[in-house]
C-alpha cells in the first residue's frame, strides 16, 4: 500500500509519490505531469455513472456539460449537474488515483493533500469529505505554500527566512516561512485570496478579443465562452517576449482572429499581479518583517511561469528568485515528502503551521471575544471562562465566527450550539469553560465545559450560515479599511454592556439612597437609557455611568451596613 501527496489545484491535479528518497510526479493523464481540473458529465447517468475527466474532458465539444475551476466551489451548496463541489472534487481524486495504481502496481490507500492557505474551515472539511468519497484517507491537511517550502527546504537545506509566492489558475497565496538548519518549519504569517488566479486573466483576454471584433458577449452561451477561454489560455501560454500569438476562434459560421501580445498580454496582467503584491504588503506587517529581511521567493503555480509575472516578483521584492522546481510539481512534491514523513514517523523535519484568519465567540451585544489569533502557529489549543448574565439561567447560546472584524455581524458565521442544563442560581455563579482546539489539518473542534456540574457539549464546526464566498475572501482587506469605524463600534459595545450592568444594580439599590442623591440618580439613568440607543454616544454614556457610580460610591458602605443588618449572615459553628 501505498501513501501519496495530491495537489488538488484549480485548474490541474498533480499526484506524487516518494522515490529512492526523492518526490517524483506520477503521470496519469496522457503522460503528462498535471491532470486538468476538468469533468464532463455528456454521458453520465445513475446507471452507468460514466463521466470524462482530464484532457479527455477538455476535448469533448460539449462544453455546457463541462465544469472548470470546481474548487473555487468548495465548501458552498452549489450544485452542478446535481453533484456539490464536494462530489465532483471526488471524481477528480478518484480518476487520479485509479490511474496511479495502475501506473504503480499497488494500492493508494492515504495521502497528504493541500489546500490553499487561505482556505476556510468549511473549505477543508468539504477537502476531506471529497477525498473520503474517493476512497482516500487523509493524512494531513497542508497549505500549498507549506508544501512548496518543504519540498524546496528538503532539497536544498538552506536555513532562512523565504517568502512563497504562489500564483495558480484559480487561487493566489502568499507566505513567509522560516526555515532553520535543523529541519523546522515555521509559517511566520500567510494570506491570500481564493478568487484571484490565472482564469481571471484569461477571462479579460477573452473579453478583449470578443470586444475588438464586435462580439456582443451576452449573446455568447455557456459553452462558447468556455471554449474561448480554453483557445486564449493556449495562446496565453504559447506567447513569449516578443511574438504575437493568433489563432482562430469559430462562432456562428464565422471565424475571427483571436490576438494576444507581451505587450498586451502584461497590460492585462499587471492590475491582478498588483492585487498579489497588496496581499504580500498586508503578510509582511503581520510577520512584522520588510522586503529586506528574506532571503529569496519560491515561486509557485503555473503563473510564474509567464516571464511578466517572473519579472514583477523579481523587481518588487529584490531578493533572488528560486525556480529550479517546477512550479506546476512542487506542491505535491512537498505533500509527498510529508506524507513519507508521517508514515515513517520521521521527525527531521518539523512543520510549524498557522491559523489563517481569527477565530472568536460573539459576546452580548454582538462583539467579538477573538479566541485564536490569525497567524497563531497551530496545532493549537486555547480556553475562555464565560459565566451567565441573568439570574437564574439554566443555557448559554455560542455563536462561533471567523473573521478580522470586530461586530461579529461583520464576521463569518461558521457555527452555533448551546450548552443547557446549567442549574437556575444567580447570575455570574456558573463557570463555564470554552475551548478552542485546531488540529494539524487546520480544523476546529469547539468545547463547553461548566465546572460545577461536569455538564459538557463538544462540536466539530459545520457550514452555517454567513458571508458570501466573495465577502469571505474581502474579511481582512474590510477589517484594514473599517479599523477606525471597528474601534468606535467596539467602545460603544463595552459602554453598552457596562451601562446595561450598571443599570440594574443601581435600580436595586435606589430605595437606600437619599434624596436629592436619588433624583439625581433617577434623571441620570433616564438620560443613559436614552443614549444607550446612538453608537456615536461611546463617550457620554460612560461620562454618565462615571457620574452615576461618584454619587453612589459615597453612600455604598452605608448601603452595604444597611442590608447586612437586616439579613445578618449566619455562621454555622462545626461540632465538637
Amino acid at each position: 500500500m501505498l501513501t501519496v501527496g495530491i495537489d488538488l489545484g484549480t485548474t490541474a491535479t498533480v499526484i506524487a509519490v516518494m522515490r529512492d528518497g526523492k518526490p517524483q510526479t506520477v503521470c496519469v493523464d496522457s503522460g503528462k505531469k498535471t491532470t486538468p481540473s476538468v469533468v464532463n458529465y455528456s454521458e453520465y447517468n445513475t446507471e452507468t455513472n460514466k463521466i470524462t475527466i482530464g484532457r479527455n474532458a477538455l476535448s469533448k465539444v460539449d462544453y455546457s456539460n463541462t465544469i472548470f475551476s470546481i474548487k473555487r466551489s468548495m465548501g458552498s451548496n452549489k450544485k452542478f449537474f446535481h453533484r456539490t463541489p464536494e462530489e465532483i472534487s471526488a471524481d477528480i481524486l478518484s480518476f487520479v488515483k485509479q490511474v496511479a495504481e495502475q501506473k504503480l502496481s499497488d494500492v493508494i490507500n492515504t495521502a497528504v493533500i493541500t489546500v490553499p492557505a487561505h482556505f476556510s474551515d468549511v473549505q477543508r472539511i468539504a477537502t476531506k469529505r471529497a477525498a473520503s468519497l474517493a476512497g482516500i484517507k487523509v493524512l494531513r491537511l497542508i497549505n500549498e505554500p507549506t508544501a512548496a517550502a518543504i519540498a524546496f527546504g528538503l532539497e536544498k537545506k538552506v536555513a532562512g527566512i523565504y517568502a512563497v509566492y504562489d500564483f495558480g489558475g484559480g487561487t493566489f497565496d502568499f507566505s513567509i516561512l522560516r526555515l532553520s538548519q535543523d529541519g523546522i518549519f515555521q509559517v511566520l504569517a500567510t494570506g491570500g485570496d481564493n478568487y484571484l488566479g490565472g482564469d481571471d486573466i484569461d477571462n479579460e483576454i477573452l473579453e478583449y478579443n470578443f470586444k475588438k471584433h464586435n462580439i456582443d458577449i451576452s449573446s455568447i452561451d455557456a459553452s462558447e465562452k468556455l471554449q474561448g477561454k480554453l483557445l486564449v489560455k493556449t495562446m496565453k501560454e504559447l506567447c513569449g517576449s516578443n511574438e504575437l500569438i493568433q489563432k482562430e476562434f469559430f462562432w456562428k459560421n464565422n471565424v475571427y482572429l483571436f490576438e494576444i501580445s507581451p505587450e498586451m498580454l502584461s497590460n492585462i496582467s499587471k492590475k491582478y499581479i498588483d492585487r498579489t503584491f497588496k496581499i504580500a504588503d498586508q503578510v509582511f506587517s503581520d510577520a512584522k518583517l520588510d522586503y529586506r529581511s528574506i532571503d529569496g521567493v519560491l515561486l509557485v503555480g503555473g503563473m510564474t511561469k509567464m516571464p511578466t509575472v517572473k519579472k514583477a516578483v523579481k523587481d518588487r521584492f529584490g531578493g533572488r528568485i528560486f525556480d529550479d522546481i517546477d512550479p506546476e510539481e512542487v506542491v505535491a512534491f512537498g505533500a509527498a515528502i510529508q506524507a513519507n514523513a508521517i508514515i515513517n514517523k520521521n521527525t527531521d523535519a518539523l512543520l510549524i503551521d498557522v491559523v489563517p484568519l481569527t477565530l472568536g465567540i460573539e459576546t452580548l451585544g454582538g462583539g467579538v471575544d477573538k479566541i485564536i489569533h490569525r497567524n497563531t502557529p497551530i496545532p493549537t489549543i486555547q480556553t475562555r471562562e464565560y459565566t451567565t448574565y441573568k439570574d437564574n439561567q439554566t443555557g448559554i447560546k455560542f455563536h462561533v465566527v471567523q473573521g478580522e472584524r470586530t461586530m461579529a455581524s461583520d464576521c463569518r458565521s461558521i457555527a452555533n450550539f448551546e450548552l443547557t442544563g446549567i442549574p437556575p442560581t444567580m447570575r455570574g455563579i456558573p463557570r463555564i469553560e470554552v475551548t478552542f482546539s485546531i488540529d494539524v489539518n487546520g480544523l476546529l473542534n469547539v468545547k463547553a465545559y461548566e465546572k460545577n456540574t461536569n455538564i459538557e457539549q463538544n462540536i466539530i464546526v459545520e457550514p452555517s450560515s454567513g458571508l458570501t464566498e466573495e465577502q469571505m475572501i474581502s474579511m481582512l482587506q474590510n477589517a484594514m479599511n473599517n479599523l477606525e469605524e471597528d474601534k468606535k463600534k467596539s467602545a460603544y459595545v463595552s459602554a453598552k454592556i457596562s451601562a446595561e450592568r450598571q443599570i440594574s444594580f443601581w435600580e436595586n439599590i435606589l430605595e437606600d439612597i437619599p434624596y436629592p442623591e436619588k433624583r439625581e440618580i433617577e434623571d441620570n439613568i433616564i438620560y443613559l437609557k436614552q443614549i444607550l440607543v446612538d453608537e456615536t454616544k461611546s463617550s457620554d454614556i460612560i461620562n454618565t455611568i462615571n457620574k452615576i457610580d461618584d454619587i453612589v460610591g459615597r453612600f455604598l458602605d452605608d448601603i452595604i451596613s444597611l442590608r447586612l443588618s437586616r439579613n445578618p449572615i449566619k455562621i454555622k459553628e462545626k461540632k465538637k
